[in-house]
């Protein structure tokens, strides 16, 4: 294996994704660029009307664009690609939680396991598994972020919350809160809004 793929690998691996990189995450951005919804990038300053970008740059406004930044789109489409790309199909969670797939879909249909569904398909995020099992009381919060976008998700849970102090003082993310055995009350009372 090449010095470049181990350290793309390792990369993956230190972000919690277990996939083989870059190939097994092709399929899962090209799905995840489907899933997007088509938005046009134009040039600024030729949307608008020579007033209004006469106006808006005597505010201080900048209407050129700009290549270099990063197309928050692009980032979204990977963060996607990567969370299907991990995901476990819901014979795969059966397997890991040792009960049957009928369960899994019917832990999907309660919000009790966060899930994406593409192409008819159930995709489970495997952020939401310790091991061999649930997360401690994440059914309870998966129920709350629901129907939150399965990147708003991830975010919120890896995280850190400043609300989320532990008896030491560390600062933990929705995740580590959980998994520390802390109550999930105060979770629910922090889920981000639909």
């Amino acid at each position: 294996m090449s010095r470049a793929k181990q350290v793309t690998e390792h990369y993956f691996q230190v972000h919690g994704l277990q996939v083989q990189a870059p190939e097994g995450l092709n399929d899962a951005l090209k799905d995840a660029i489907k899933q997007l919804k088509t938005s046009l990038y134009g040039p600024s300053r030729t949307e608008l009307t020579p007033t209004e970008v006469a106006m808006l740059e005597r505010a201080g406004v900048d209407v050129d664009e700009h290549p270099e930044k990063d197309d928050p789109m692009l980032e979204y489409a990977k963060e996607f690609a990567a969370i299907v790309a991990t995901s476990l199909s819901p014979a795969e969670v059966a397997k890991r939680l040792n009960i049957t797939p009928v369960r899994v879909r019917q832990l999907i249909r309660e919000h009790a396991l966060f899930a994406i569904r593409i192409d008819g398909r159930w995709h489970v995020p495997v952020f939401q598994f310790d091991g061999d099992a649930l997360v401690p009381n994440i059914s309870r919060v998966n129920a709350r972020v629901a129907t939150l976008n399965a990147v708003s998700v991830m975010r919120w849970y890896t995280t850190e919350d400043p609300e989320l102090e532990d008896s030491n003082g560390r600062i933990l993310t929705p995740l580590e809160w959980l998994k520390t055995g802390h109550h999930a009350e105060t979770l629910i009372a922090i889920t981000p809004e639909s």
